[in-house]
């Protein structure tokens, strides 16, 4: 009866568990911490099944890789399942907090003054110009102006990945995608930041807080679909493993006569 409990705690009940924000979000560990109780649940499993360890082994995998997409799929499905659903920040009213992240919706000005094409090449070759760019990094900023003054613009300012076809369009945008690290040369070729004491142009230049906002890590309804579909599988087949490993009592046998 405990091994089975084991079997359904680690293939149900912590990648159910890991669903809930207020859980998956408890610490940034938590990404480790969900399938390793997976795998610790399936642990004394494994052990009792000596006939059938390797099924046993196979089904802890799949709890921890259920325990492991699960805590996204809230928001996948919610983002995917109405636009509306993600609430925009306008970036005239005040740059995105710092605290920020995963997927967001964003609204301000594209700066196509600035911008550095991204093209896919392999490790060592040089991107060959003549072709056209898979992507293109600009800023998005909540302003128009050429100069900012540093009191209204302090905070965390986004370099856009968008595709190069979005260039020609509005100035004015709204930008859905996920936030991501920023290379500081990225940083260095798109943005100037020059400071003194009253917060006006010096001879001392900063570097911002940057992020990336990728347009392209966007998911569709079908792809969130697809992983919601893919982590109740593995938790399915792996309380299934589970449970057809657990070895079975035998039934005492008849006196002999």
């Amino acid at each position: 009866m405990l091994l089975r409990s084991l079997a359904v705690l680690a293939a149900i009940a912590v990648p159910l568990l890991l669903t809930i924000s207020a859980v998956s979000n408890l610490h940034p560990a938590m990404f480790w911490i969900g399938p390793l109780a997976a795998i610790a649940c399936a642990v004394p499993i494994a052990v009792k099944a000596t006939t059938a360890r390797t099924q046993a082994l196979v089904g802890a995998g799949l709890a921890a890789m259920a325990a492991a997409s699960s805590p996204e799929l809230p928001e996948l499905l919610r983002i995917t399942g109405n636009e509306d659903a993600m609430p925009i920040h306008d970036l005239r009213e005040g740059p995105l907090p710092e605290q920020r992240e995963g997927y967001v919706a964003v609204r301000g000005y594209l700066r196509k003054e600035w911008v550095v094409d991204e093209y896919r090449v392999a490790d060592g070759e040089r991107p060959d110009q003549n072709e056209a760019a898979s992507a293109a990094l600009l800023p998005l900023l909540g302003t128009s102006a050429v100069m900012i003054q540093a009191d209204e613009q302090l905070g965390r300012v986004i370099v856009a990945r968008v595709s190069p076809a979005q260039l020609p369009g509005a100035t004015l945008v709204t930008l859905r995608g996920r936030l991501a690290p920023v290379g500081p040369e990225i940083v260095d070729s798109l943005f100037a930041v020059q400071l003194d004491d009253q917060g006006m142009a010096s001879g001392v230049q900063l570097r911002p807080k940057a992020i990336m906002l990728d347009t392209f890590d966007m998911p569709t309804r079908g792809q969130a679909l697809t992983r919601t579909g893919l982590a109740v599988g593995a938790a399915l087949l792996s309380l299934v493993l589970l449970l057809l490993a657990i070895p079975r009592s035998r039934a005492p046998s008849a006196p002999q006569s």
